[in-house]
């Protein structure tokens, strides 16, 4: 069985595999990481998680939703990042211009708004609001991105959102920045943003995730093997054909000679 979804039907699915001696493969959510170091190209860097978040409007569970920035960039780095999430043109998604279309649906709509909500109620600054968008002539589900900042005990940093919404904290050492990445009960894909390789691989290697990139977010090269740990569940698989064989189960037949 495999199973691509949220943690709660994740284990529901799970369960029911386990009573059935069934193995199973459990792709779930997350609140993937993005550390970036104060070595970085500010502006490039900004639009390409900017990129990240806007992409299918942020319903991508490996996602970069905690946007981790070394104190002496992240102003310039905020004000990069809402200059570029302004010019975000919400719309019908298979019209010419549009970057960003609908979420799924209704519930999903609410959803979203609902964790800015909450996300302010709890303490986080809006530093972009976001909120629902207007789309002449369509009556699909949109939403504008959004952009939070605080410390990482607001629900807003902690819960997967699944939706165009990213939330920025600051860190002022490596030790600092691994332990704010690590703090999570997710572990699915995160990313370390700096300009010294040797640091890059340190951070990488530290941070508790099925995945992590450097200088780079969602990339998914041919025969690289891909999957979560802890509530971002297990298994998972390669893009390739070893990811086939994982259904497939060995027999043998063997005739003494």
């Amino acid at each position: 069985m495999s199973f691509t979804g949220s943690p709660e039907v994740g284990r529901l699915v799970g369960e029911a595999c386990g009573r059935n001696l069934v193995p199973v493969k459990l792709e779930l959510g997350g609140k993937g990481a993005a550390v970036v170091f104060d070595d970085v190209d500010v502006p490039q860097t900004a639009q390409k998680l900017v990129n990240a978040i806007t992409f299918h409007t942020g319903q991508v569970c490996c996602d970069a939703t905690r946007w981790l920035v070394h104190t002496s960039i992240a102003r310039q780095f905020t004000d990069e990042c809402v200059r570029r999430l302004e010019t975000i043109k919400v719309g019908y998604q298979l019209a010419g211009g549009t970057n960003m279309g609908p979420v799924v649906n209704a519930k999903q709509r609410a959803r979203v708004l609902s964790y800015l909500e909450k996300g302010r109620a709890g303490g986080a600054e809006a530093v972009l609001p976001g909120g629902p968008a207007e789309v002449p002539g369509q009556d699909g589900f949109y939403v504008k991105p959004a952009l939070l900042a605080g410390k990482l005990d607001n629900v807003a940093a902690r819960e997967e959102i699944f939706g165009p919404v990213a939330y920025i904290a600051t860190f002022a050492n490596e030790d600092e920045a691994v332990a704010m990445a690590n703090d999570t009960d997710y572990g699915l894909a995160n990313s370390v943003w700096t300009s010294d390789l040797g640091r890059a691989a340190r951070i990488a290697e530290s941070m508790v995730a099925g995945n992590s990139w450097i200088n780079a977010h969602n990339v998914f090269p041919r025969g690289v093997p891909y999957g979560g740990v802890n509530k971002s569940g297990m298994g998972g698989g390669v893009n390739s054909i070893e990811t086939l064989f994982d259904y497939w189960r060995s027999q043998s037949v063997v005739r003494p000679l």
